[in-house]
């Protein structure tokens, strides 16, 4: 199966890619301990080609002998089609079956080729093959693999942080599922895996290990279109949502710059004989928001064709976004070429203006034409748009889930053109999504090391996901330029320390205040002894600096040094007002406060000095995450 699945995939770096991916998957799942319900986690950047990789792992397990296959996508007919499509399309000695043909699997069943049935996450239809699997006993003895695609987005169980309430009817259909076989592979596949790394240790949906797989050479991700300085590829717009709401008639700046440059970039596709072009908008999640953009854009490219049917030169009006596209593409057609091709195809309506949300019916086809795409979540997650090239966002949210808005980003894939890419974006909203893709960059980091121990970290007003799939009793959160102190501290390190503090505090910055490298931090950590996890969880802080060195390695480590501090036991406070004064002036830095406190029992102490550690995470705001 794999072999035939391999052989089809062009180019050739694709099919190299999937069979580097099929072995390291293959290999993992080979080390883990067979078990009746067993989930893994298919990890690759948004847009990376996803779904190609985990065909091919579905491709290796059929060779291994699986024959029943579920491939679960999000509640969009739009999506649940296209996947019909594309494994029909690929996989050649695959049974694929969609949703609707749970009559006949069982007739199916009898052939000795494997059988992929394609189904949303829709209450409906999950209860329908539920109640089928359940009911079948010959079934019982297949093993089932299935593939939980975007595993992040309905999968998980809303009501995870209450205690009261029964698990969500989404998460126990699948459960129900999962567990109607003799066994089951649970195939988790996102690019976004907040809420699956955040899931507490007692829940069905934690990833036993996970695997990553590497993008292509030609994939355009977050590295590439969000970066500081910004990438050239980025307009910056004013937030213009308003303006297109009005009743005006007039459309907006940023909007009309942004389809000037689509259709001059259409119609430089058209003369090198391409037939496909996209344009996406996502300025909100709202339906009449959509209709709004879609109304004023309909109507400035009727203006324009009625310009034209006129007689009317309106060429002057693309001369400066031709020109802006020529710095970037110095071979593009000349302006008299690209503006004769532009007009036939706004005369020739071959520029078609598309609402794409969950009122949308699945009856088009973005594989060809010069498509204006205007939408929200339905075109946010899941949803590939080929030949993507002009993108207008401009959403925004009081506190947004960085795995929502990471999934927003359209604009990376494979098959675009750099040189003729745009992106129109606020500058606040693109330094967001700036932030966004360093958080991403250190899941990926970490996950490759595959220790088990991820942190995810964040502004603080950005939440990795949403709440309510997270059990809020089994997550830490841990914030930068805050203090933490025991209040049950070890009472038995003296020693410890004062043999180990004259070998590393060497660069005296001022009076008792010293720069260590982080390795000699570690060894402070690991010489103060052992504290309760819920008071001061020596492990979280290290995997936070371990974490946050990945991502931001210029930091530095601070030790201020103190001795004969006279503490009573239990104090709501350990720092005196200028040395928390001092830590304040390093908010970048990682910030450790020692105290040599004398062990006086009239303090409620055990009768001998002790070290007493506070610790303050660097950059003030960014809040770490984590599993307790």
């Amino acid at each position: 199966m794999l072999q035939t699945y391999l052989n089809q995939l062009t180019p050739p770096e694709l099919a190299d890619s999937v069979k580097n991916t099929v072995n390291g998957f293959m290999a993992k799942l080979a080390q883990t301990k067979p078990k009746i319900s067993q989930n893994v986690l298919l990890l690759g950047n948004v847009q990376s080609g996803k779904t190609a990789q985990v065909l091919g792992v579905l491709s290796a397990l059929a060779d291994n002998d699986h024959k029943v296959f579920l491939y679960l996508t999000t509640d969009s007919v739009d999506l649940q089609e296209q996947t019909v499509k594309r494994a029909k399309t690929n996989l050649k000695n695959f049974i694929v079956l969609s949703e609707n043909d749970d009559r006949s699997f069982m007739e199916v069943m009898k052939a000795n080729n494997p059988i992929l049935v394609v189904i949303k996450k829709n209450a409906r239809v999950l209860k329908r093959w539920r109640n089928l699997f359940t009911s079948q006993n010959s079934l019982k003895g297949y093993p089932l693999v299935i593939v939980d695609d975007e595993a992040d987005a309905a999968s998980l169980n809303t009501n995870a942080d209450k205690h009261d309430k029964d698990a969500s009817t989404i998460n126990k259909l699948l459960s129900d599922i999962k567990n109607s076989c003799c066994q089951s592979l649970f195939i988790q596949l996102t690019a976004t895996p907040q809420s699956l790394l955040l899931q507490h240790d007692e829940s069905d949906w934690q990833p036993e290990f996970i695997h990553f797989f590497e993008a292509g050479e030609k994939y355009i991700g977050g590295n590439f279109v969000f970066s500081d300085p910004p990438c050239y590829i980025v307009r910056f717009i004013n937030s213009e949502l308003d303006d297109m709401k009005d009743e005006s008639g007039e459309i907006a700046e940023g909007v009309k710059q942004a389809l000037l440059s689509f259709m001059i970039t259409s119609a430089e596709f058209a003369l090198c004989g391409k037939t496909n072009c996209n344009f996406a908008l996502h300025p909100s999640y709202k339906i009449l928001d959509h209709q709004a953009f879609s109304q004023k854009i309909q109507a400035f490219l009727n203006d324009l064709v009625q310009a034209i049917n006129n007689g009317e030169n309106i060429a002057d009006s693309f001369k400066e976004n031709y020109l802006d596209l020529q710095k970037t593409k110095p071979d593009i057609h000349h302006f008299e070429e690209i503006y004769e091709k532009l007009t036939a195809l706004l005369e020739n309506k071959q520029i078609c203006t598309l609402v794409v949300n969950s009122q949308t019916e699945a009856d088009f086809n973005l594989e060809e034409g010069f498509n204006i795409i205007i939408g929200g979540n339905v075109i946010g997650r899941g949803l590939t748009i080929p030949k993507l090239q002009t993108v207008y966002y401009s959403r925004t949210a009081k506190k947004p889930n960085a795995d929502t808005f990471w999934q927003h980003s359209r604009i990376f894939g494979y098959d675009r053109d750099k040189s003729l890419l745009r992106l129109y974006i606020p500058s606040d909203v693109y330094h967001f999504f700036v932030q966004l893709n360093q958080a991403n960059n250190l899941i990926i980091e970490q996950a490759k090391k595959l220790d088990g121990n991820l942190q995810i970290i964040y502004p603080q007003n950005i939440n990795p996901t949403r709440k309510n799939v997270l059990k809020s009793e089994g997550i830490n959160q841990m914030v930068g330029g805050v203090n933490y102190f025991p209040f049950r501290p070890n009472e038995n390190n003296l020693s410890a320390i004062d043999d180990l503090l004259p070998s590393i505090l060497k660069d005296e910055v001022q009076a008792n205040l010293y720069q260590i490298d982080t390795d000699d931090l570690f060894l402070i950590l690991d010489k103060l002894g052992d504290y309760a996890l819920d008071d001061w969880d020596k492990k979280k802080f290290i995997i936070s600096i371990q974490a946050l060195k990945t991502q931001r390695p210029t930091f530095k480590t601070y030790v201020l040094v103190k001795t004969g501090r006279n503490l009573s036991k239990g104090t709501g406070t350990m720092l005196s007002p200028d040395d928390r004064k001092l830590g304040e002036e390093y908010p970048n830095d990682l910030f450790l406060t020692l105290y040599k406190v004398v062990g006086n029992k009239n303090n409620d102490w055990q009768g001998e000095d002790f070290w007493l550690p506070n610790i303050k995470l660097p950059y003030k705001g960014l809040v770490y995450w984590g599993i307790k």
